[in-house]
């Protein structure tokens, strides 16, 4: 470990590119999946401490050696300035692996989970929604949907996100049935992924307040503001976005032009913990929720575990909106059986690990086996 006040220096910065096939390919609006990949990242320390990343891409050799070999893992904020300096962004998500493999290491130093060097938990368990409801190769596709949606109630999930998939009469067709499927007390949120332009996007959304959504992700593009504002002012229903974006700078109009009811950054996109905080900070600022983006390799879940067990609740209300956490339900061995122990929903709900760093142990023999 670390002595108090003593300098531990990064000795080795490897990435490990993943790729898993999966068994039954899905769709949402634009592709078939067919496989799930991850760009994870090894930093090693003189100490012997090793911490594990997630991001949005990988560093270039001169910037490894320039601004990261050598440093303090626990100088993180000088290291995310001088990877994104001079207003250079080109870097943040490849940084947001780099710095949540800082945080690992800073927590494993210390001897304590990454929550509580964010100030500590606020929950140790965190309801989740149950991400999945994709497009299925399957001659009903429609019941197949049904049954799945079903399953998540039953597993004990209070909320469900199903994908926009095909068209408006379709896509309509299926979140008619998976709200009948689910009852009138589950929450259902349509997550649309930028398919639609302004006008079709309001168009599907007037058609969808029959099914009391609870919010409506991603209708247009992910940098128009102004068609965001536009939707937000014509629905109903709380519009959710931002997911893709890198660096707070990207946050700044969506925020103050209050173009989003719910924002939702991927800490494994945004640029790590160091500047997922600054957003959460922004919209906190400006009353706007926080609900994170999940959809990667165990380390970005347990990554996303820790900082959303950080933040409180949007309000100090007795009965305030849930802190919802995204609990992918697609099939992707990089996220079930990457670590030792894997992190899994039990009755709705995901615990916040409890080891120190990210607390979770990687398995050395899955890494190697996805590894490209």
């Amino acid at each position: 470990g670390q002595c108090m006040g003593g300098i531990m220096k990064i000795t080795d910065v490897k990435y490990h590119r993943l790729r898993y096939p999966v068994t039954e390919k899905f769709g949402n609006s634009f592709t078939w999946i067919t496989e799930r990949s991850s760009i994870l990242v090894e930093i090693s320390t003189d100490t012997g401490i090793t911490g594990w990343g997630q991001g949005a891409g990988s560093l270039g050799e001169s910037d490894i050696q320039r601004h990261v070999m050598g440093k303090d893992p626990f100088d993180c904020e000088v290291i995310w300035n001088a990877l994104n300096n001079s207003g250079s962004l080109r870097n943040v998500g490849a940084t947001s692996g780099v710095d949540i493999a800082l945080w690992d290491i800073m927590g494993k130093a210390l001897d304590v989970p990454i929550y509580r060097l964010l100030g500590g938990a606020f929950r140790d368990r965190i309801p989740c929604y149950a991400s999945g409801l994709f497009r299925k190769d399957r001659p009903d596709n429609t019941q197949a949907l049904m049954d799945e949606a079903r399953g998540y109630v039953d597993r004990g999930f209070p909320a469900i996100n199903i994908k926009k998939i095909l068209g408006m009469a379709y896509d309509e067709q299926n979140v008619a049935a998976v709200r009948r499927a689910i009852g009138d007390d589950i929450l259902l949120c349509v997550d649309a992924n930028l398919a639609y332009d302004v006008g079709t996007a309001i168009e599907v959304g007037r058609r969808m307040e029959a099914y009391d959504l609870f919010w409506y992700e991603e209708p247009t593009s992910r940098d128009d503001v102004a068609g965001y504002v536009e939707i937000k002012g014509a629905l109903g229903m709380r519009i959710a976005g931002c997911e893709g974006l890198q660096g707070r700078w990207a946050f700044r109009e969506f925020i103050q032009r209050r173009a989003v009811d719910i924002v939702q950054p991927d800490i494994a996109i945004v640029g790590g913990f160091t500047e997922a905080r600054k957003v959460v900070a922004m919209a906190s600022a400006n009353y706007i929720p926080v609900m994170p983006h999940m959809w990667g390799a165990v380390v970005g879940l347990a990554a996303t575990l820790h900082w959303q067990a950080s933040m409180p609740d949007a309000s100090g209300s007795v009965n305030p909106v849930p802190s919802f956490f995204e609990c992918d339900m697609t099939e992707n061995g990089l996220r079930t059986a990457l670590s030792k122990e894997p992190i899994l929903p039990v009755d709705g709900f995901l615990a916040v690990p409890q080891g120190p760093g990210l607390g979770i142990e990687i398995d050395r023999d899955v890494l190697e086996k996805y590894s490209v």
